[in-house]
């Protein structure tokens, strides 16, 4: 079965957007057939029940912050929460870059980087410049691995390295089919899939 890796911002973005965006590519490249590779599926799994709307999602995941797994981004979370405050986190979502480790950073990095190269191809979500996707983008170029990038305004370096750009994932995904997997391809679009 041919592995996808899921890219995309992190740093910097509300929580609701990140798990919304996450877990509806993943979603929908797990009902086409691929196994989507995601390192933060894991947290993403036990938080996608208790996000309320009403906060964001933040207070909900800090109540619940001992149920999620032992992964180095939930590491940086946690010494961002333990230097400042939770409130601090929730209102600058930039605490957490800047305060975690050296060592946790590296983790993260490492880890994620060791996925992007188990995987087949590399779908990255890109609706504004992030430093993050970009690398992620070069390394999947360096290991020959094809990269879709979904944005509707990619920047001239991003479309110079990614095998293919298009406005929406739902095209990515068909680009994905054909080059993977033909067959489904028209099995999808006789479903009236888009």
């Amino acid at each position: 079965m041919c592995r996808v890796f899921v890219a995309g911002p992190i740093d910097f973005h509300k929580i609701s957007d990140v798990v919304d965006y996450r877990l509806t590519y993943r979603a929908s490249l797990s009902d086409a057939g691929f196994t989507p590779v995601d390192q933060y599926s894991d947290a993403l799994d036990r938080v996608e029940g208790i996000l309320d709307d009403e906060t964001d999602g933040v207070s909900s995941i800090l109540r619940n912050i001992d149920a999620l797994p032992d992964e180095p981004y939930v590491h940086a979370v946690g010494h961002a929460i333990a230097a400042t405050s939770v409130e601090e986190v929730i209102a600058d979502p930039k605490k957490v870059p800047e305060i975690a480790p050296e060592s946790v950073i590296s983790d993260i990095v490492e880890r994620d980087l060791e996925l992007l190269r188990s995987c087949d191809a590399m779908v990255a979500y890109l609706p504004s410049p992030s430093c993050g996707t970009t690398v992620e983008l070069l390394h999947a170029v360096e290991n020959d691995i094809p990269a879709f990038v979904v944005s509707e305004s990619p920047s001239m370096f991003i479309q110079q390295y990614a095998d293919e750009c298009y406005e929406t994932f739902d095209a990515a995904l068909d680009r994905l089919l054909e080059q993977f997997d033909p067959e489904k391809r028209g099995e999808r679009a006789k479903k009236g899939e888009r």
